[in-house]
């Protein structure tokens, strides 16, 4: 099969592409297929124009000139050169919503304007997209067309494949006759957890007296700063010499403070918010961390926690980070919420209801920090569990079987 790609942005700091799309792409390369992804990289310039090849899948990055109508002919002239016969839409928003729409009105009227055969048109979504609209502040003429662009993608898709098991529920609402797939993010095979002096320490980690680390991936959307401050004062109350590394900004701005403010700790007051780091109450300020740190911040790590309330937001996600959290070993501790149930169910990580208490919730992470067999445990169960129903290969399989229903 000749498959494409259409992404909505680039290979950069957004996860889905480089995350999911171009391993799901590689492994279809694997299966014998001709892949490629066609990128609008708006958010990577630096890759506009360009073109090369990740183990066998061909990565095109069309130009930037000429506004989005520009973008849009060399998107729709690449595909067209290229021949495809499925077109998988990733994300039905922006550039590659409207590849959709215009291919479905190609098909709509090729009879009449005597146009060649259209190909398969399917849809990927990994996010309830509309549900950003709000955390990212979009005007209301913005979010309504955002709002209609999902809709409208999910209603007009030949089939469609989700991440989560809230989007396959949520496309069955809209499109009840479409042929949908859950395909969840994968991972690969194991990294080995490295000693911590293998690697630099950059992220401030090591400022703590002896003590267990907690690790806490957030953009701080997923509980209320209140919360948050509730569960460390209370963990702190059970193991006084436990610290916090938080990894992340908040998409908001001002929330860090409201979680600084409610430590109610003067330690913590007037704390720069630009700065790469700083401490106090036992918390670690990392902000976002490059790839080619993170090997120290998981090796430091006695446990995680992935709390969240229960939100369209994040019932949709299908957290790559848990999974990569996951799969080096480290203990979790988190909220029975959309995809974590799913990654963490059968022993692989330690899940609490979504309305657990911040007190609840630090009693079972104190209780696991006394217990360090239990840590490994966790641990091994992870590890085998995700590679036997979340690895990249059986999903690129899955996902082959389901297009051959539209490809002979």
């Amino acid at each position: 099969m000749r498959i494409a790609f259409v992404a909505p942005f680039g290979l950069g700091a957004k996860t889905t592409v480089w995350a999911r799309t171009l391993p799901l792409a590689k492994e279809l390369v694997a299966l014998g297929h001709d892949t490629t992804i066609l990128i609008p990289p708006w958010d990577t310039p630096a890759d506009a124009g360009k073109g090369w090849s990740d183990e066998g899948v061909q990565i095109h990055n069309v130009a930037l000139g000429g506004g989005m109508l520009g973008i849009l002919w060399r998107m729709q002239r690449r595909l067209r050169l290229f021949q495809p016969d499925v077109v998988h839409i990733v994300k039905p928003r922006a550039h590659a919503g409207l590849i959709q729409w215009w291919l479905w009105q190609r098909r709509r009227l090729r009879g009449m304007l005597k146009l060649e055969q259209t190909p398969h048109i399917l849809l990927d979504i990994d996010d309830w997209e509309q549900a950003w609209s709000e955390i990212n502040q979009y005007g209301w003429l913005l979010s309504t067309f955002l709002r209609w662009q999902e809709e409208w993608g999910i209603r007009h898709a030949d089939g469609i494949s989700a991440a989560s098991r809230w989007l396959v529920d949520r496309a069955t609402e809209y499109a009840s006759e479409c042929p949908i797939l859950y395909l969840p993010n994968g991972v690969s095979e194991p990294i080995p957890r490295p000693a911590t002096s293998e690697h630099p320490n950059p992220t401030g980690i090591d400022d703590f007296e002896s003590g267990p680390t907690i690790l806490y991936f957030t953009r701080f959307i997923e509980v209320e700063p209140e919360w948050l401050a509730q569960f460390w004062n209370h963990l702190q109350a059970l193991v006084p010499e436990v610290k916090l590394v938080i990894a992340g900004n908040a998409l908001t701005p001002g929330r860090e403070e409201v979680f600084r403010q409610a430590l109610d700790n003067s330690a913590l007051d007037g704390a720069m918010s630009n700065a790469k780091s700083c401490t106090g109450s036992g918390v670690s300020w990392s902000g976002y961390v490059p790839f080619e740190e993170l090997p120290a911040l998981y090796a430091a790590a006695d446990c995680a926690i992935f709390p969240s309330a229960e939100k369209p937001l994040l019932q949709a996600k299908c957290s790559v980070r848990l999974a990569t959290v996951l799969l080096h070993g480290i203990p979790v501790v988190g909220s029975a919420v959309g995809q974590q149930a799913e990654y963490g169910a059968g022993g692989a990580a330690l899940l609490l209801p979504a309305d657990a208490t911040p007190q609840h919730f630090a009693g079972k992470v104190a209780e696991l920090l006394a217990h360090p067999e239990r840590q490994t445990q966790l641990g091994k169960q992870a590890r085998k569990r995700l590679l036997a129903e979340f690895n990249w290969q059986g999903l690129g399989a899955r996902l082959e079987k389901f297009y051959e229903q539209f490809v002979g």
